[in-house]
């Protein structure tokens, strides 16, 4: 049955993280409707079948073997076709009123738009950044190496957190983080899924919204949808870790995938959809979000 979006969740012995997850997703009342698949990346924690018993709507899909997030995420993709969207959505997120239906609102009403993110909350309510300008090599190596405190006032990690965004606001974007984000079909048929050969972990969503925009698509970020993400940032707090690892080896392979500098810049030929469409989205934005009201 078709349907408003398709959910994909992937859990690598999270079950916690889950239970919470989908309890907020199907306790709250939605206008959209939704179809929801659960990657089980070989978990030994009886993810599978507490869900199974406890959500028997949610499609679960198996895996034997351990496989890295963003070819789990296509799995789940790939298992859930009826949705006109996707929705990737972390095991750490707690859903908030008005999350999905503000997202395919905001969807539908600007067509030109190929990935949106939320306002993304700590668990205390405080704002957690979510949108991002794309990485240098310069703001790579200092989180990294969890320089953040000592360099944190320099320009160039003030513009890579974009920290002159109002987060108040609808704004165009360079990418949003891949723990919960809304993306067109239409566009996923046109630039692919997420890039589960170049990345085990880590980039994958930086690497997609740089392909929708070269592929004349606009990445947004949308405040009116809130969601609360209890964000691990394990690579950024264990500097020698195995995520570490992950982190900079991600990072290495997406910069020589677009030659070391990531843009927004159309390939020939897509310039159209993105010019065309900035001065009308001025005024549907506002018009849409002055009904709405800021959250």
């Amino acid at each position: 049955m078709k349907c408003d979006l398709s959910i994909v969740t992937v859990s690598t012995n999270q079950l916690p993280l889950i239970r919470q997850c989908l309890t907020s997703l199907y306790a709250l009342p939605w206008t959209v409707t939704f179809e929801v698949a659960l990657v089980d990346n070989a978990c030994t924690d009886g993810t599978g079948d507490w869900v199974r018993r406890h959500f028997p709507q949610v499609k679960i899909v198996r895996n034997e073997v351990r496989k890295g997030y963003s070819e789990n995420g296509n799995i789940g993709i790939r298992a859930q076709q009826n949705g006109r969207y996707v929705l990737t959505l972390n095991p750490d997120i707690v859903c908030l009123p008005g999350l999905l239906d503000e997202l395919v609102a905001f969807m539908d009403a600007h067509p030109e738009v190929g990935i949106a993110g939320p306002k993304l909350l700590n668990p205390d309510m405080t704002l957690q950044p979510s949108c991002r300008r794309f990485s240098t090599l310069g703001a790579i190596f200092i989180r990294g190496l969890h320089l953040d405190g000592l360099f944190r006032r320099m320009r160039f990690i003030r513009d890579y957190l974009m920290e002159d965004l109002d987060h108040d606001e609808v704004g165009e974007v360079d990418w949003v983080t891949g723990a919960l984000l809304i993306v067109r079909r239409e566009a996923i048929t046109q630039v692919g899924l997420m890039d589960d050969q170049s990345y085990f972990l880590y980039a994958e969503d930086q690497d997609w919204c740089c392909r929708m925009w070269q592929a004349g698509w606009r990445v947004c970020y949308v405040p009116a949808a809130r969601a609360i993400h209890a964000h691990m940032r394990e690579g950024i707090k264990k500097p020698w870790s195995r995520a570490a690892r992950y982190q900079l080896k991600s990072a290495y392979r997406m910069f020589q995938k677009f030659s070391w500098k990531l843009t927004r810049t159309p390939r020939p030929g897509t310039v159209g959809r993105v010019a065309g469409s900035l001065v009308k989205d001025v005024a549907i934005i506002s018009g849409n979000f002055e009904k709405r009201g800021k959250p």
